[in-house]
């Protein structure tokens, strides 16, 4: 055993928790220096022989220093120069080791094509949520930051769904992909199909879980068995927006935001059982049982609200309804109960981790070793309305 191994075999688990942390806090600070020297190196002008920005040939460069592709570097190059550019405040959080390059490079994806104006409102927005998110979570609400932020464009823009097409890629095993550019709602409808049909074959064989839907959806796609009648799933959305007030993103069930057109041609569609979910002026969803076992209602609500699992590094989709304080200590109310995944369910009542909501719906979870991590709840879109109007009934 090295030196290394040897030390760290002597580390209690406390101890290699704090190094793990203080590790990618370090990572953090280089990372954060790698964007500044990046974008210098990418702002030096060109030689006099040269006449193209195509001929920035300090990539290549840089490509043979860090044993890296000329395209990848190209990539990590425009990155820099926009994080540096663009958001300055990203960068300084990256240096404090707030945030990870992961995050950085989140904000700079979802941004792309939004004037600076608005890319620095949406920079203020999401750093305000950026502590105790994971990238995915943080790339998440920036998207939903751009789409409430950036300007309506001055033309309506080319209708997305003239893009919908299909066909399938071969690949190296063997198998073959097949890929399917649809509308929100139809891919919702079919993966309802797909999942409800997977679902009656669950323990009868020893297939997981994602080979039972593949499997299902070649006998959808043959005809072997029948499609239902209409999709099951749910958008959370504004009233406003389906009023036509504003323009927010909504929420079309585990398949993440959609535009408002697509919300209100969803919430308005007769031949579907789309279930839409309301949200208050503060964006909560608008309801209390004696029983353990809640309503299917107050479980409906519960899952629409929390969306995904509510441990604080996990977007699963949700498979159970866990109180918080267990019943019958605990009511059976919406502010006890939570959604989480299969995992995360066993790991609460198996692993020695405890959980509470805080009144602002943060889901605060401390860990055996004491420490503390806080799951924000998922942004919903804010209703207009509600300064006008008595929220319907549920």
């Amino acid at each position: 055993m090295n030196d290394g191994a040897s030390s760290i075999a002597t580390l209690d688990r406390g101890v290699m928790f704090d190094r793990l942390v203080e590790l990618q806090r370090v990572r953090a600070v280089a990372d954060a220096e790698e964007q500044r020297i990046l974008a210098r190196l990418a702002a030096e002008p060109l030689p006099t022989c040269l006449d193209s920005a195509d001929k920035q040939y300090v990539i290549d460069e840089i490509a043979c220093a860090l044993h890296q592709a000329s395209r990848t570097m190209s990539n990590r190059l425009i990155t820099a120069v926009d994080l540096v550019g663009r958001f300055p405040d990203t960068v300084a959080a990256l240096e404090r080791g707030e945030l990870t390059l992961a995050h950085a490079r989140a904000l700079s994806d979802v941004t792309l094509g939004v004037d600076d104006a608005t890319a620095a409102r949406v920079e203020r927005r999401v750093l305000e949520r950026a502590i105790g998110r994971t990238p995915a979570q943080f790339r998440a609400c920036a998207l939903r930051a751009v789409r409430a932020l950036a300007p309506r464009p001055l033309e309506p823009p080319p209708d997305p769904l003239l893009k919908r097409c299909c066909g399938v890629a071969p690949r190296n095993d063997g198998l073959v992909e097949f890929r399917a550019l649809i509308s929100p709602e139809d891919g919702a409808a079919i993966m309802a199909d797909i999942n409800a049909a997977a679902a009656t074959t669950k323990g009868l064989d020893d297939r997981t879980a994602d080979q039972r839907r593949a499997d299902a959806f070649v006998d959808l796609m043959r005809g072997d068995i029948a499609r239902r009648k209409a999709p099951a799933t749910h958008v959370v959305v504004a009233l406003s927006t389906l009023l036509g007030l504003d323009d927010q993103a909504a929420e079309l069930g585990e398949h993440g935001y959609v535009p408002a057109e697509v919300a209100r041609r969803i919430a308005h569609d007769p031949t579907g059982t789309w279930r839409r979910i309301l949200t208050d002026d503060h964006g909560r969803v608008l309801r209390v049982s004696k029983k353990y076992r809640p309503p299917t209602s107050l479980a409906r609500l519960v899952k629409a609200r929390d969306r995904t699992c509510r441990f604080p590094s996990c977007r699963a989709k949700i498979a159970e309804i866990d109180h918080i304080v267990p019943w019958p200590k605990g009511p059976t109310t919406a502010s006890n109960l939570q959604g989480l995944c299969l995992r995360h369910h066993h790991l609460k009542h198996e692993a020695g981790w405890s959980v509470r909501r805080l009144a602002d719906g943060v889901t605060r979870w401390t860990a055996p070793t004491g420490r503390v991590h806080d799951k924000p709840p998922d942004e919903q879109p804010v209703d207009a309305t509600m300064a006008v109007f008595e929220p319907p009934p549920f």
